[in-house]
């Protein structure tokens, strides 16, 4: 069944792939689609001895083959221009929507050798459906929610900004907000619907996959909290942004204050209103929203003759996240702070200086080969960045990212600094986390159970991936690189195996960096 699946999507990708890459929303489409794949597979590894005996239902592969046609020819339908239908502009995508959702049930159904995994998978399905459509119509969803809360969002941007701006906050058009100093224009874009789609999937997916753990019906009240919340905290989001151009500078404000404040918003509302509803007896019941993590720290695994926590594995990347964004929402273009984000995780990888194997590490020829095998590897595949159009038009320094800008000895410090973080801290903190924790996470609920360098294509997969969507646009070279460091702890089951390979693919990729001048390489 998994194998009609795959070649019913490679049908609809061989021949209307060029129209789904083109259509408004495909990012999130994608992620959604692929999260819905990678699901499945995670849902057949966990229940292998269920599906090895189960029976085939040939009615419901019928139905899945003809759904699938159905779907064929809604999508085509689509693709051609979508002519009116007889129920007007709602009826293209009820059609769709119909037979996508009896495609994708008979799909799962035939899948599911019983009642109660049919049941999950649907649900999880119901998810990344939701995440598709809402991915699909993301612009005109939010310029139908900015028309209604426009007014209401600027009128509380106002009442908030005025004791705090320093003079008299003024409206010089409709959507214009600010004082004589500085002002901005609000777009649809700013209107926080994006922040209340991701944190409805958020919770959703939490109600979910937590299911057993949550009282119900009442657990269904942290939708409406999380959506109030989030539209609260946009209003805040866009107070500090005035803000920040008034008080710091308005580059800051627009160049970086503005797209990372989102980002810190959503985890702050989404993550906080989790941890407190598993802290809640209206919302949750006695037991802890996830078993597992409190055990982290008492139950080791084994590295070797040693042993690392998961708590080890988490918290470097965690201090590296939660730094990173804090300095890239005060500044613009150039990473003046990243000296700040090397200290830091360098500090909390002290404190766990114990916990880590770091007497029992031993380099060796192989890691340092696969670690120049991904250099070469990122050369290739990686986009190449360019210094700002704008900048150059204006015969300002030819790449804002130069660290020459700063002056001596200022340029030589935070050289020393950006070098170091590259080869030392940001390869111990990502490759714990990723190949020293997504990978048994993948495997079983309980990561501390699965040794270090145990394979399985979907954690190695999950891993990888995972590696390369952090990378963002370079996310093709990331996938391939994260299959290298990789390869690197299954060869001898070293986690260390994989730093010295990260550690090298960084430290030549620095060394290029310094030696061309292409600064923007760094990102």
């Amino acid at each position: 069944m998994v194998g009609l699946l795959t070649v019913e999507a490679c049908l609809i990708g061989w021949c209307f792939g060029g129209w789904v890459l083109a259509t408004p929303g495909k990012r999130l489409l994608s992620i959604g689609l692929v999260g819905m794949l990678i699901g499945l597979w995670s849902h057949i590894e966990r229940h292998k001895a269920d599906y090895r005996t189960a029976r085939v239902s040939w009615p419901l592969v019928a139905g899945q083959v003809l759904s699938f046609v159905g779907v064929f020819a809604a999508v085509r339908w689509l693709a051609a221009g979508a002519p009116p239908s007889p129920l007007g502009d709602t009826g293209t995508p009820l059609a769709v929507a119909v037979t996508a959702a009896a495609w994708l049930a008979c799909s799962l159904a035939s899948i599911a050798p019983t009642l109660d995994l049919a049941r999950t998978l649907l649900g999880s399905a119901a998810l990344c459906a939701a995440l598709a459509v809402t991915s699909w119509n993301i612009g005109d969803l939010t310029q139908s929610f900015w028309n209604q809360t426009g007014e209401t969002t600027i009128r509380l941007v106002a009442l908030l900004l005025t004791p705090f701006a320093g003079g008299p906050v003024i409206r010089p058009e409709p959507f214009v907000l600010g004082t004589e100093a500085f002002q901005v224009r609000i777009q649809s874009a700013c209107s926080g619907f994006h922040g209340i789609g991701l944190i409805t999937m958020l919770l959703a997916g939490s109600l979910w996959w937590f299911r057993r753990l949550y009282r119900f019906p009442q657990s269904l009240l942290l939708l409406p909290i999380g959506v109030a919340l989030i539209w609260l905290a946009n209003v805040v989001r866009i107070t500090a942004l005035i803000l920040v151009g008034i008080w710091i500078s308005p580059a800051i404000a627009v160049d970086g204050f503005h797209s990372t404040a989102g980002w810190i918003a959503f985890l702050t509302v989404g993550l906080g209103l989790i941890w407190a509803a598993a802290r809640i007896p209206f919302f949750t019941h006695s037991e802890p929203m996830v078993p597992e993590i409190a055990m982290a720290a008492a139950s080791p695994i084994a590295v070797g003759a040693t042993t690392i926590t998961t708590t080890a594995c988490l918290l470097p990347f965690l201090a590296l996240t939660a730094i990173t964004m804090l300095t890239r929402a005060f500044t613009s273009g150039f990473d003046i702070f990243y000296p700040v984000r090397v200290v830091c995780v360098a500090g909390v990888l002290w404190s766990l200086r114990n916990a880590l194997p770091w007497r029992e590490c031993r380099i060796s020829l192989l890691p340092i080969a696969i670690g120049a095998v991904a250099f070469a590897i990122w050369m290739i595949l990686a986009p190449g960045a360019t210094a700002s159009p704008a900048a150059m038009a204006a015969g300002l320094h030819a790449d804002p990212l130069d660290p020459a800008q700063l002056g001596q000895p200022w340029t030589t410090l935070w050289l020393l600094f950006r070098v170091l973080g590259s080869t030392v801290t940001v390869p111990i903190a990502e490759e714990l986390f990723f190949r020293g924790f997504i990978t048994r996470r993948c495997i079983s609920e309980d990561a501390d159970s699965v040794p270090l360098g145990q394979f399985s294509w979907f954690s190695f997969l999950v891993s990888a991936v995972s590696f390369g969507v952090l990378h963002g646009d370079a996310w093709l070279a990331g996938i391939v690189v994260g299959m290298l460091f990789g390869v690197a702890v299954y060869a001898r089951r070293r986690l260390f195996d994989a730093v010295v390979a990260h550690a090298t693919t960084n430290a030549l990729l620095s060394g290029y960096v310094v030696a061309t001048g292409s600064w923007s390489e760094w990102g």
